[in-house]
């Protein structure tokens, strides 16, 4: 054991390299991010299906930004799984999703979708630029140029986002091949954390380097954590909507 060649493993770090090369779209995101913050703005993360464990990433993480917004429908995750699928095509509910979200002019709001096809994130993106933010997509172009709109909109979630960010997922997600019909390995989600976790390690060093402090999330399981983390959530100007009265 501990010599094998994973093809997995291989797969993901061939496609960090590609993700890496979008080093612009990665930088751009970072600095509107650090611009909301600065401004006492907030971060917003919506995903459906798999693509919510994005947002649950960027959310009350150690090590992880404070003023982000974590948009969580429970009725769009993966359980049960074909009531999720059924529900992300339906459209019209992007305005009932962020009707109670606290997302204003100057904030950044990031959809995640490896297809970018289907109502739900699209209407989520239009709803969010409404309002004023700054939409960031994370999709497969691939996937997403190579598949129809669902749900007659016309438009898919690159068409309405102000940056896209390319997650390099093949067309179906899955990356490796075993036999001629089966594919198993899906790197949509892999591909989404690196992506978040690089726009958030970005964002903290530019409001360092700004003179910001930036406000961080330090482990639950660090002694000393409670205080840190009640001051910074106490330091928000609009607390994220999972967070309000969290402080107290």
């Amino acid at each position: 054991m501990g010599s094998e060649t994973f093809e997995y493993v291989a797969e993901v770090r061939r496609h960090l390299d590609e993700v890496e090369r979008d080093g612009d779209a990665l930088l751009l995101a970072a600095r509107w991010c650090a611009d909301a913050i600065a401004s006492g703005g907030l971060v917003h993360v919506f995903g459906s299906g798999h693509s919510h464990m994005v947002a649950e990433e960027a959310f009350y993480r150690a090590g992880g930004l404070v003023p982000v917004n974590a948009v969580l429908v429970d009725w769009l995750m993966v359980h049960p799984g074909k009531r999720a699928s059924l529900l992300e095509r339906l459209p019209g509910l992007g305005e009932v999703i962020l009707a109670t979200e606290p997302v204003q002019k100057g904030d950044v709001f990031f959809v995640i979708s490896n297809s970018g096809r289907n109502p739900a994130p699209i209407e989520v993106a239009e709803a969010a630029k409404g309002r004023g933010a700054k939409v960031v997509a994370v999709v497969s172009r691939e996937h997403s140029a190579k598949v129809e709109a669902r749900g007659g909109l016309g438009i898919k979630l690159a068409d309405v986002a102000d940056l896209v960010i390319d997650n390099h997922a093949p067309l179906g997600d899955a990356a490796i091949a075993v036999g001629d019909d089966v594919k198993v390995g899906g790197l949509s989600s892999v591909m989404g954390l690196v992506i978040i976790q690089t726009v958030v390690v970005e964002t903290v060093k530019l409001l360092a380097g700004r003179g910001i402090e930036p406000p961080v999330f330090k482990s639950a399981n660090v002694d000393g954590s409670e205080e840190w983390n009640s001051r910074q959530v106490a330091g928000l100007k609009r607390p994220p909507t999972l967070l309000r009265g969290w402080e107290r």
